[in-house]
């Protein structure tokens, strides 16, 4: 599952749910046909389509912080021979399952939602309503009843995570956990790109001038009072202005450090240098060990490895709860649903009431501007779309090379109910980006 088919969770009711104005001609959908069936629970084809529109405008959201556009992505075709806009419809309706099981079984764990919580539900989505015209509620095929569906979906889904993973054993040994910090002057070898970006092996001779390299940030190194203490990177830079040294955090299961690195530096004690320069795989090293055991690092991995523990509990759970209760998706009424790049959706975001400061991982801001689905100016600074924000992402950990300042533990994407992580926040959005779409 990808990222951007995952779930636009929120805390309490902190949603951004929005309208659109479509432009161009396009099908009319009937919204109150139903689009799956789970156990007694069905699922009207507005709802489908409204929760498909949101992760479109996620993923539009995404490309245009980065300056780029989602312009011919729902088209390409990928290995299976399916659309990446047709795995997205299959994506949501495995979240769909899952939202739906979370809500089956919050009796379980005595969870419910509050009159207050139901209120605020039916105010969010009255109010979606009311600022949106009839032709932009029409080509959605959304009604007051779906968008209630979809806010009543987030708030079990939030308040599930807790329970669900409560008996996870939380004590993690430091064994398990420890993690080591060096400081390491890179010098790649990897080659060159030619204009046909064709990668063009270095010469033995340019490999030599880049180990002479390395050689004279060792001697710099070593030729210092304290090389302990050194900046190693102030002193790469004498060497050449392009150089840099940093820091890196790493543990006995990394498999994102060069082996040839880890292997010298681990008979290293505090503040000793590798001796020579360390030959990688594709650059030269100059290496310092910092500290065997980096209590910082070591406490953001223990943490990490808790947040998997947990995780894999969650995605357990949901897994067996949906052997024993399918969901039925009806194929004919699902396919009138498309997901192109000629399908654009401005979403123009509602602000909904907050009514707790619970997290399961993912929190939608609210959003007060429009959420454009299709493509993005990024130059328009105007009508800017800050899309989403990976914050403490601890579930898809990376133990490879981190960076000691930032002692990242890797990437979780969070709350997506199929496949399910936590820690992923979706920034407030105060644009208003439009984009028509040419059907």
């Amino acid at each position: 599952m990808n990222k951007f088919t995952k779930t636009l969770a929120c805390a309490g009711l902190v949603v951004a749910l929005g309208t659109t104005s479509l432009a161009g001609c396009g099908k009319s959908l009937d919204g109150t046909k139903i689009a799956a069936t789970c156990g007694d629970d069905k699922i009207t084809l507005g709802t489908a389509n409204m929760m498909l529109r949101m992760t479109q405008a996620q993923m539009a959201s995404y490309y245009s912080m980065f300056g780029g556009s989602t312009a011919g992505i729902w088209d390409q075709e990928g290995e299976d021979g399916k659309t990446y806009g047709e795995n997205t419809k299959d994506d949501m309706m495995d979240q769909i399952h899952n939202m739906v099981l979370l809500k089956q079984h919050a009796k379980d764990y005595d969870i419910s939602i509050t009159e207050d919580e139901q209120k605020k539900i039916e105010e969010a989505a009255k109010k979606f309503m009311e600022d949106n015209d009839e032709e932009t509620i029409a080509k959605l095929a959304v009604s007051q009843s779906d968008i209630e569906t979809i806010l009543e979906f987030y708030t079990y889904q939030e308040k599930m995570y807790d329970p669900m993973t409560a008996d996870v054993d939380t004590n993690v040994e430091d064994s398990e956990a420890a993690q080591s910090k060096i400081t390491v002057c890179q010098i790649s070898t990897a080659g060159t790109q030619d204009e046909e970006g064709k990668t063009v092996d270095l010469t033995d001779e340019e490999k030599q001038a880049k180990k002479d390299q390395a050689q004279a940030v060792l001697d710099k190194l070593n030729a210092q009072e304290d090389p302990a203490s050194a900046d190693m990177d102030a002193l790469a830079k004498e060497v050449d202005e392009n150089l840099s040294a940093s820091a890196k955090t790493f543990g006995s299961d990394d498999t994102a450090l060069d082996d040839k690195l880890k292997e010298a530096v681990k008979s290293l004690t505090d503040g000793q240098v590798a001796p020579e320069v360390i030959e990688g795989e594709s650059a030269y090293y100059v290496a310092r060990m910092d500290a065997t055991f980096d209590e910082t690092s070591t406490q953001t991995k223990k943490e990490s490895i808790i947040t998997e523990r947990k995780q894999e509990a969650y995605n357990k759970l949901l897994k067996d709860w949906g052997k024993d209760t399918k969901i039925e998706v009806d194929k004919k009424v699902w396919k009138k649903v498309t997901l192109t790049d000629a399908d654009s959706y401005t979403f123009k975001q509602v602000e909904a009431t907050d009514t707790g400061d619970t997290n399961t991982g993912e929190t939608g801001a609210a959003d007060t501007g429009d959420t454009n689905t299709g493509e993005t100016d990024a130059a328009d600074t105007g009508d800017t779309n800050t899309g989403e924000t990976d914050t403490a992402d601890t579930g898809d950990t990376n133990t490879g090379e981190t960076d000691a300042a930032d002692t990242n533990t890797g990437e979780t994407d969070t709350a997506d109910t199929g496949d399910t992580s936590t820690g992923e926040t979706d920034a407030a959005n105060t644009g208003d980006a439009n984009n028509e779409a040419a059907e």
